[in-house]
Order: C-alpha cells, then sequence, then structure tokens
C-alpha cells in the first residue's frame, strides 16, 4: 500500500491533468450530442458531473503541489 501511495503522490500533477483531459472530451462529446440533437436542455445535468470532476482534479493538484512544497522546505 506504501509504494501505492508513494507512486500517486510522486505522479499526481500528471495523473490528474490526464483525468482534466479525459473529463473535457467527456464534456465535448456530450455537447456535440445536445447539439445534433437540439437537446440542450434535457441534456444539460450531463455537463454537471464531468465540472465536478474537474474540480475535483484541481483540487488535488493544488494539494500535491502544496504538499511537494511543504516536503522541500
Amino acid at each position: 500500500m506504501q509504494k501505492i501511495l508513494a507512486f500517486l503522490n510522486k505522479h499526481s500533477i500528471i495523473i490528474n491533468s490526464i483525468c482534466i483531459a479525459f473529463w473535457i472530451y467527456i464534456i465535448y462529446e456530450n455537447y456535440q450530442v445536445a447539439k445534433a440533437e437540439n437537446s440542450m436542455d434535457e441534456r444539460k445535468s450531463y455537463f454537471i458531473v464531468p465540472m465536478l470532476f474537474i474540480l475535483l482534479s484541481v483540487f488535488n493538484m493544488y494539494m500535491a503541489q502544496k504538499r511537494k512544497n511543504r516536503q522541500n522546505n
């Protein structure tokens, strides 16, 4: 378990960046489908969950940077 946590802490910025790119892709695809079907009003809720995961990834990146700065001092 220690090795897994060390790996995640070491590469957290890269992992979270990949997650953000993935969720942006999901938002883009949902937008394209909603635009093609003229169903933007019905699909507004499809954008909430990806945005929450993007915010969570940004928060994780912030905390990882804070943790790295604390270790270096």
